[in-house]
């Protein structure tokens, strides 16, 4: 046999449908592949994401985060002394569903507040927006809270999570829904 038939020697029928079968699976493989991640790509780039102003716009985040901390910091505590002072600044603060959903959260207030001589202070830690949709947002909210009863001389802390939407009216953000997700 000369040198030219030898290097073209035939490749076997099974060892060629061995070949043909491995690019076929990669072909599946890498077109699958493929496939999801354009799907993955196109949901962080798609219509609703690009709605959500959370993930582009910073300056109206941090503008969100700051006015419904300090709205939080405010309408969650109060001084035994003067509750009024803190359900005036809630009425400024909340609307829609808040409203209803405070007035059941501060009915006890009312009544316990006086005769412990209970302080409470709430201090936001951290805010996380999970949404913002032009003049609507959802937050999730993690807090300090330092309740003080003087006729007791006590002093208690807890931690706090919660999720509120606040929407923005005449240029303000105001509460609109209060999950405190432990009932």
């Amino acid at each position: 046999m000369s040198e030219k038939t030898k290097s073209k020697k035939k490749i076997p029928g099974t060892a060629r449908t061995r070949v043909v079968a491995l690019l076929g699976v990669l072909t599946i493989a890498f077109g699958t592949t493929a496939a999801w991640t354009a799907s993955k790509a196109n949901a962080l780039t798609g219509d609703t994401a690009a709605e959500n102003h959370a993930l582009t716009d910073n300056a109206r985040t941090s503008e969100v985060k700051g006015e419904v901390t300090s709205a939080l910091n405010t309408v969650f505590s109060y001084n035994y002394a003067d509750t009024a002072k803190t359900e005036q600044a809630a009425k400024k603060l909340l609307t829609g569903d808040a409203v209803r959903q405070y007035d059941a959260l501060f009915a006890t207030v009312r009544q316990q507040a006086p005769q412990q001589k209970q302080i409470l202070t709430t201090t936001v830690t951290d805010t996380a927006v999970k949404s913002l949709k032009d003049d609507q947002a959802r937050l999730l909210i993690f807090a300090d809270q330092r309740n003080t009863r003087t006729d007791k001389n006590q002093t208690s802390y807890s931690a706090a999570v919660f999720a509120v939407t606040a929407i923005r009216v005449d240029g303000t953000w105001k509460l609109t829904a209060i999950d405190t997700f432990g009932g």
